[in-house]
């Protein structure tokens, strides 16, 4: 007997082809036309609502009278939906955003009566390598994905299985290749044909690749609503199918029965290993695509979106569970708000850039939003802190501020402060910075503007000690209180330590008489330090020097452009392309920054490129227009990285431009960060053969802020740090690509090269061209040893992607000492990572959460700056699993044992 499990559903994009209101007005119809069909139809067993919980907030925005007959038919079963909130790309966010994604879409539908608990991946731009153990920790064993399988498909039925990087192995169900998750999208009224659809589906596609004795038919598509006659139909074709048991079920039903089903040969099923981004190598590849170039288009879209995660997650978070931790209110509600707004961006058809103009737009709001209020309560919480430190004892006079430290280990490299000075001439050279033990620190004035601040705090004398002078209050007839105009000094200097996850406080007081610190690192046309140096030549060229190592790189940085037919989805070039290099280009070079903590130089460039495409698309235009290239490089006296920042007046269109890094480090497999990893891929494309290529394989992979490669000898290697700029790629040879901007105006084009038919409708999107002055930030960073395993690379990326932040405040007693250190690894140079830390979601523990991206077992101490009570290891809902033995004799440390690529989630209490 075949089960034949028929499952209702639609697959629901919040926005794309059309802007978010438009399809949420055809939400609230399917919705109420699905409650409908289930008060009339007793028969209608269930409807599949697409995995996501999001889609309860935006129908019960519109129709808050419908809850509770929502919630009565998701708890009896009838409406499913959940684990996600929204649909996103896995590999273009992060993956604490996972997480949150799935918390709160799981919270979502559990409040409303009931989430399903698998992996649903219906239409995902590839997998990535920590999902298995990810949905492991919220309970889930079994996941459902299409796309990105590759060679897979042609060696596994529609069952196997799907073993994570650090080992965990889930249940997966393939959907057939050429349908996806549209079996049919409706079933015929007339039962013959219904009959023939169905006999066509069983014989073409379901049939010939299961090894279980249950099927699975999706009955719907992208924003189908539900069929009013289904029931009707399936109970009219159930006679026609003897020896089948034609069932109207659910995503979960089907899954247990495959899987009970294959129990026997468990063993023999295909086992699909890590991350799955390939492109189709099936002869029934239909539409199956991957769809790489996602990761590059509308690349400002990506920068905003890793900016709110750093904020988020390195800053606000962290500090609020700071804060809270010295009496403070948590501001729950609020990071909640932030993390909703954000959470809104990552559907896959949003972050990934391929939808209309208006969705695009409208995401920058939403990223404005999470981003004001995650900065606000940063700096409310860094502000609350800093009023606790007691900085009575030091001199008059001096300009108190305070240097935070998100990262979880100690750092040397140069700090950035802008000081608060009152709005008033003064004849100033430059500033002293001294430490807190009164030592003179490297440093150099390098700017000075007029502002007007707004002291914006929810504490009256917190925010006074913000100010240069106490504000006047409301009942004095202070309006606008907290607003001052001020004189803001940038000034860098050199500490000598900031501790792990913590503060030190510093003074600053303006020199008028005396002569600064001639100390620099610049030297002609070149910047070096202990570690590093780097020259730049008369035609722009850059050559890096590993002092350590001894190794020049030669030419390291050249940009290179070439044209572009292509689309949201897919870049391709024109059929007679041209492509332009920077290489021998004329340069201009200039010192912008010479003293002692950090030096910058400047190279100008005036690039002609075309101005877009001929008329026939086939060739770029003859038409050239200027776009201006300016090139920062940086080195401060301690950084162990040259930061790059780029600055690129786009004029042209329908073009891709691309920062090229010769490392000259021939290479098999780059490397690459990923969510909660360090990803190997290989340097090498290999296409598909003719009878099976719907789309090219490319040689471009995701990154999350770090991408390079490691000598075939394993004791150096080279990496760039992208902030960002997720789609890199490394040739055989050591190329390091990092693509900077892909114009281009169309959601889905009309004459792709290097994909069959395309993958969205032929609107044109003219701001996807990007148009206007676009800046870029990365760090070079030459080190010992492979990068994959060391953890050196990973901690110099993130230096520069989180760079120190200071509050300046004015004298005041306090119970904090002047340095301190909230949480830190006690071994510097472990390669685990910091992923998290808030308050504990209902409880008042606070979490941590660390990953080891490496390929061994690591072990570290997590040394805390108070006694621990208890410890406790949670899964990823952040329910208690286990205890864990407090480590230090004075209650202070906590010892991660983490196997390789393992994610580990912590609770203390206090």
């Amino acid at each position: 007997m075949i089960n034949v499990h028929i499952v209702p559903h639609t697959h629901w994009d919040r926005e794309w082809y059309l802007p978010y209101q438009e399809f949420r007005i055809r939400l609230t119809r399917l919705v109420g036309k699905l409650l409908a069909i289930l008060e009339r139809d007793p028969e209608y067993a269930s409807f599949h609502l697409d995995g996501q919980s999001s889609v309860l907030d935006d129908y019960l925005e519109i129709h808050p009278e419908d809850r509770e007959r929502l919630k009565r038919y998701i708890t009896e079963g009838r409406i499913k939906l959940g684990p996600w909130y929204v649909q996103p790309d896995e590999s273009l966010v992060s993956g604490e955003s996972l997480i949150r994604n799935f918390q709160l879409g799981i919270r979502i539908a559990e409040e409303m009566g009931g989430s399903q608990r698998f992996g649903y991946l219906p239409d995902m731009f590839g997998h990535i390598s920590q999902l298995p153990q990810i949905l492991d920790g919220f309970g889930m064993k079994e996941a459902v994905f299409w796309r990105g399988l590759g060679e897979v498909v042609t060696q596994s039925g529609t069952e196997l299985k799907w073993q994570g990087a650090d080992g965990t192995t889930l249940f997966a169900y393939r959907f057939p290749n050429a349908l996806g998750y549209n079996s049919v999208f409706r079933l015929h009224g007339d039962i013959d044909k219904a009959e023939r659809q169905l006999r066509e589906l069983f014989e073409g596609h379901l049939l010939p690749p299961t090894k279980a004795s249950s099927v699975l038919v999706m009955v719907g598509v992208d924003h189908m609503e539900p069929q009013d006659d289904l029931s009707e139909i399936v109970n009219k074709l159930a006679p026609r199918f003897p020896g089948y048991k034609l069932i109207h079920s659910t995503m979960e039903q089907f899954l247990a029965s495959a899987k009970a089903e294959t129990e026997s040969i468990a063993d023999g099923l295909y086992t699909a290993v890590g991350e799955l981004r390939d492109t189709n190598r099936s002869v029934d590849g239909s539409i199956n695509f991957l769809l790489a170039n996602v990761l590059s288009s509308r690349m400002p879209l990506k920068q905003f979106n890793a900016k709110v995660q750093f904020e988020l997650e390195r800053w606000a978070e962290p500090f609020s569970a700071i804060w809270h931790g010295m009496g403070g209110a948590y501001p729950d509600k609020l990071l909640a708000q932030s993390w909703k707004y954000l959470l809104q961006n990552h559907p896959h058809d949003s972050i990934c850039g391929c939808s209309r103009d208006e969705v695009h737009r409208q995401m920058m709001t939403r990223f404005e939003w999470a981003q004001e209020i995650a900065g606000q309560l940063t700096e409310e919480s860094l502000r609350y802190i800093a009023s606790e430190i007691d900085t009575s004892a030091l001199p008059d006079g001096a300009i108190v501020f305070h240097v935070f430290n998100p990262l979880e280990r100690g750092r040397k490299d140069t700090v950035t402060v802008e000081l608060m000075l009152p709005d008033a001439d003064a004849d100033i050279r430059f500033f002293e910075i001294r430490d807190s033990e009164g030592r003179v620190l490297p440093s150099q004035w390098v700017d000075m503007k007029r502002e007007l601040i707004a002291g914006n705090h929810p504490d009256d004398e917190v925010r006074d000690l913000g100010l240069l002078d106490a504000a006047v209050p409301p009942e004095e007839k202070g309006i606008l209180v907290g607003l001052a105009f001020v004189r803001k000094a940038t000034v860098r200097f050199v500490p000598h330590e900031l501790p792990g996850l913590g503060y030190a406080t510093f003074t600053a007081t303006p020199v008028r008489l005396a002569s600064p610190d001639t100390n620099t690192l610049v030297d002609g046309h070149a910047l070096e330090n202990d570690w590093l140096r780097v020259e730049v030549g008369q035609d722009g060229s850059v050559r890096l020097l590993d002092k350590m190592s001894g190794r020049h790189y030669d030419n390291v940085l050249v940009y290179e452009d070439g044209g572009d037919i292509g689309d949201g989805y897919t870049f391709s070039p024109p059929l007679f392309d041209e492509r332009f290099s920077t290489a021998g280009l004329q340069a201009s070079i200039s010192v912008t920054e010479d003293g002692p903590a950090r030096g910058v130089l400047r190279i100008a460039q005036s690039w002609l490129l075309p101005a877009g495409l001929e008329s026939d698309r086939k060739r770029r235009s003859a038409v050239k227009r200027e776009c201006s290239l300016t090139t920062e490089l940086s080195l401060g006296k301690h950084d162990r990285w040259v930061g790059v920042t780029t600055r690129f007046d786009n004029q042209a269109s329908d073009h891709r431009l691309r920062a090229k890094f010769a490392t000259g480090i021939g290479a098999a497999q780059s490397w690459a960060s990923s969510a909660f990893d360090m990803v190997r891929r290989s340097t090498k494309v290999a296409q598909p053969s003719d009878d099976r290529w719907i789309e090219d394989a490319v040689g471009v992979h995701p990154n999350q802020g770090l991408a390079g490669v490691t000598s075939s000898c394993g004791s150096y290697g080279f990496a760039v740090a992208p902030y960002g700029l997720p789609e890199y790629e490394v040739t055989p040879g050591g190329d390091i690509l990092v693509t900077l901007v892909r114009s281009v105006g169309y959601l889905g084009s009309p004459d792709l090269r290097t994909i069959r038919g395309g993958a969205g409708p032929m609107f044109k999107t003219p701001e996807a061209q990007c148009q206007g002055e676009l800046t870029y930030r990365l760090a070079l960073i030459p080190h010992a040893g492979d990068g994959a395993q060391s953890g050196e690379a990973w901690r110099r990326s993130a230096e520069h992607h989180l760079p120190a932040r200071a509050v300046q405040m004015r004298k005041s007693a306090g119970t904090m000492p002047l340095v301190h250190s909230f949480a830190s690894l006690e071994e510097p140079e472990s390669p685990i990572v910091l992923s998290a830390i808030k308050r504990t979601e209902g409880r008042d523990g606070t979490l941590l959460r660390c990953f080891n991206p490496t390929e061994s077992e690591q072990s570290a101490t997590l040394r805390l700056d108070r006694p621990v009570k208890e410890v406790y290891v949670l899964d990823l809902e952040e329910n208690r699993k286990e205890p864990v033995q407090i480590a230090a004799s004075d209650g202070r440390g906590v010892t991660l044992h983490l196997g390789p690529k393992g994610i580990i989630t912590i609770e203390t209490t206090h």
